[in-house]
């Protein structure tokens, strides 16, 4: 029989011993992007605690799930429908190369947190915690592939001769757009540690100082995703409105509304009206999903009657 605790985080791989003083003191004045994601690459897949969530989620869901399905629809060996989900607000947002590099430490945003787990509590311990977040990360891409399998999503994305921007396309078919992985990534990996920072017992200086470089660091995605034209505001609350229903033991409304109001804030090049209307927007189409999901026992099915009835604005640069 399930424990209490256990039955709240169904994903949880044990308990982790409580590491030494001499541990803590080694991290707690240390950043988050001080850690090397290799550290992780290099021992949480290789112990009986990682192993298993590593392998499920890299070739059973990442791989055919996520980026064959895409390759086979490019190169037409799958027909799944592909619908534009553009908004006259995403030519709010000024189009930046220059935040490709953001855009790419993307997977490494999640990993180093894993690296601190690491130094923090051993190998063993650590991967335990690395563990249940992986097979978090796991849910995220299992529930999307519910959407994707049904209608792919992609937007319309600008000319540009920036090499590393055609790079990425070339190597991105960009059609995985509704629910974004990014922002479903990011949001989960700042909720997920608020809730570990609290079950674990880490200090109050770890807390405060993890937390907040975790959340600024989900923010800067969330702008990326929209600078680089990656995704689409659309694309925005239909993840904040899955991993609220995915993940109701830690990812809440309140901390979906404090993210969307949180993007753009310190922006100098989206103007004060149009940040209003960016947020006023993403928060309108949550709550309405959030709603219309209330009555549905499946979660994608308020967000497929949103996009059969939509109408994609088709933006000046394509």
């Amino acid at each position: 029989m399930k424990n209490k605790e256990t039955s709240k985080y169904p994903f949880k791989r044990g308990n982790a011993k409580k590491p030494s003083q001499k541990r803590i003191d080694k991290v707690k004045d240390r950043d988050l992007s001080s850690f090397h994601y290799m550290t992780a690459y290099a021992t949480v897949p290789w112990n009986h605690w990682g192993f298993g969530p590593v392998m499920k989620y890299v070739f059973g869901t990442v791989v055919f799930k996520f980026f064959l399905p895409q390759y086979f629809e490019k190169i037409h060996l799958l027909h799944i429908p592909v619908k534009h989900v553009d908004h006259e607000l995403d030519e709010k947002v000024p189009f930046r190369t220059d935040r490709l590099s953001i855009y790419m430490d993307f997977v490494n945003v999640w990993i180093r947190p894993i690296t601190m787990l690491i130094h923090r509590y051993g190998i063993w311990n650590g991967s335990k915690l690395a563990g249940e977040y992986l097979c978090y990360i796991r849910l995220a891409y299992e529930e999307a592939w519910k959407m994707y399998k049904k209608c792919f999503t992609t937007t319309y994305r600008p000319a540009s001769d920036n090499p590393k921007i055609l790079r990425l396309r070339r190597a991105d078919p960009h059609y995985m757009c509704v629910p974004s992985l990014h922002i479903s990534i990011v949001c989960l990996c700042f909720s997920f540690y608020r809730m570990l920072f609290e079950r674990e017992g880490f200090t109050e200086e770890e807390k405060q100082k993890w937390n907040k470089e975790l959340f600024s660091r989900a923010i800067e995605i969330g702008e990326t995703v929209l600078y680089i034209k990656q995704h689409s505001v659309n694309c925005i609350p239909a993840a904040l409105y899955m991993l609220t229903r995915i993940t109701p033991e830690f990812f809440t409304p309140e901390q979906a509304t404090e993210f969307i109001d949180a993007l753009f804030v310190n922006a100098n090049n989206v103007s004060e009206e149009n940040k209003k209307r960016i947020h006023s927007h993403i928060n309108f189409m949550y709550e309405r999903l959030l709603l219309e999901g209330t009555m549905e026992d499946d979660w994608t099915v308020p967000v497929m009657r949103w996009l059969e009835n939509y109408e994609p604005h088709t933006p000046s640069y394509e």
